[in-house]
């Protein structure tokens, strides 16, 4: 970007990168904003009980994932090859998928408060983010062509929900 454009860089960068994901973030954190400034209901009640888990259960799988990716990257043996273990067993992106459940989560959590049900656009936007634009689709394209067997392993396993392999 700087090298495109060396005059207008300082505009460019504003807008493209800090105002762009400014903006992201405050539609993606939505549900924990109108969650958190909610007046009611003061008492803990079954969607924050059901929200509680499915945030917790993305944030293992996003955790366990994220720590097997770092043993495996870190593992000199494993230089070239491709993550297939663990999570990464049941799917390409598990850490993605633990990510998009919380946020899942947190919307679940809100649910019940004023304007609850209009927070949807939080984890729909995270999840599309995740699996269209910035995730799944953007670290997939190098993958294919860095690794070669990367295609077999996509043809047996979820993009993203953790799912038994498929036969080829």
């Amino acid at each position: 970007m700087r090298n495109k454009n060396p005059k207008n860089f300082w505009i460019i960068s504003l807008f493209k990168v800090f105002w762009l994901q400014g903006l992201l973030l405050i539609i993606i954190s939505l549900s924990a904003q109108i969650g958190i400034s909610a007046q009611q209901p003061s008492i803990l009640i079954i969607t924050d009980y059901i929200g509680f888990v499915v945030w917790l259960t993305g944030f293992i799988l996003e955790t366990v994932a994220d720590i097997q990716l770092y043993k495996f990257i870190h593992n000199p043996a494993n230089a070239g090859k491709v993550m297939n273990q663990g999570l990464w067993y049941y799917s390409r992106h598990p850490n993605y998928f633990g990510e998009s459940l919380m946020w899942w989560g947190i919307f679940i959590i809100t649910l019940p408060v004023p304007y609850g049900l209009a927070t949807i656009i939080s984890p729909l936007l995270i999840t599309y983010m995740l699996l269209k634009v910035s995730g799944v689709t953007l670290l997939e394209s190098s993958l294919r062509e860095k690794r070669p067997e990367y295609i077999n392993y996509i043809k047996t396993t979820s993009a993203f929900i953790p799912l038994p392999k498929k036969k080829l």
